[in-house]
C-alpha cells in the first residue's frame, strides 16, 4: 500500500512539473510587441564615403542552401558598397522572428564551408572602436579557388548583442523567463582581399560610418543594447 501511495504521489508530482513547464513555456513572439521596419529600410544606401553599388550581387548560395535559408529567416538583405577607392564590402543582414529557428546552423563557419568554401583562418574573437563603445564580433577567413574573403559578423537576440554557443542559450532564456520568443538577426560584412589585415581593417571602417549613419531604431536593431 505505501508503495502504490509513493507511485500515485511521485506521478502526481511529475504531472505538475509537465503542467507548470507547460505554463512556463514562451508563448509571446518579441517581434509581435514592438514595431518592426523591413531590413531595406534600416540601412542608408550611401553614407560616409561609401555608396550602394547595385551592379555587384553578393555571392549567392546554391538552391538548397537558399531554401534553408528561406526556411529558417523571415527576411534576408545582400548589398554591395564602394567607397571612393572603388573598394568593396558586401554586407548581408539576415532576420529571424523565432532565433530559435535554425540560427545557430548558418553561421559562416558553417554555411560557408557548404557552398564549397574552405576554412583558411578559423573563427576568433575582434573589436571594432564605435563612437557609442566597442562593438564585440567574430571574424574568419574562408577561400574558394582564386576567391579569398575575410568575413567579420555578430548576432543581435531581441535587443541584446551576443555571440553563438553559450552566451546566445543565455540571453534566450533570459527571454524566455519573461514569456517571450525573441527575435535575431545574423550581421556579416565582408570583403575580397588576399591581405586579411587589409581586409578587416577596411571592414572595421565600413562598420563604424554604417554605424555613425544608422538611426537610433537601427542600431538598436542591428547593433543591440548600448549602441542604440
Amino acid at each position: 500500500m505505501k508503495a502504490q501511495r509513493r507511485a500515485l504521489l511521485l506521478a502526481a508530482a511529475m504531472g505538475s512539473t509537465a503542467l507548470l513547464g507547460e505554463r512556463a513555456r514562451p508563448r509571446r513572439f518579441l517581434a509581435d510587441e514592438q514595431p518592426r521596419l523591413p531590413l531595406a529600410r534600416l540601412v542608408p544606401d550611401h553614407f560616409g564615403e561609401w555608396v550602394l553599388d547595385p551592379t555587384v550581387a553578393p555571392l549567392l548560395p546554391d538552391p538548397q542552401q537558399q531554401q534553408v535559408i528561406a526556411d529558417t529567416y523571415d527576411e534576408v538583405l545582400a548589398l554591395s558598397f564602394r567607397n571612393g577607392r572603388r573598394q568593396l564590402i558586401m554586407l548581408s543582414l539576415a532576420y529571424g522572428r523565432n532565433q530559435h529557428k535554425g540560427m545557430l546552423i548558418h553561421r559562416p563557419e558553417i554555411c560557408y564551408p557548404a557552398q564549397g568554401f574552405q576554412l583558411d583562418q578559423d573563427v576568433f574573437d575582434a573589436t571594432v572602436a564605435l563612437d557609442s563603445g566597442p562593438l564585440p564580433l567574430k571574424r574568419l577567413v574562408a577561400s574558394q579557388g582564386r576567391r579569398h574573403e575575410p568575413i567579420s559578423y555578430w548576432v543581435v537576440v531581441g535587443e541584446q548583442l551576443t555571440a553563438f554557443g553559450y552566451p546566445h542559450r543565455w540571453t534566450a532564456l533570459r527571454y524566455g523567463l519573461q514569456g517571450l520568443i525573441p527575435d535575431g538577426v545574423l550581421v556579416r560584412v565582408s570583403s575580397l582581399s588576399a591581405d586579411n589585415a587589409e581586409g578587416f581593417a577596411l571592414q572595421a571602417a565600413f562598420i563604424r560610418d554604417w554605424a555613425r549613419a544608422l538611426g537610433p531604431a537601427a542600431r538598436l536593431r542591428l547593433l543591440g543594447r548600448g549602441h542604440g
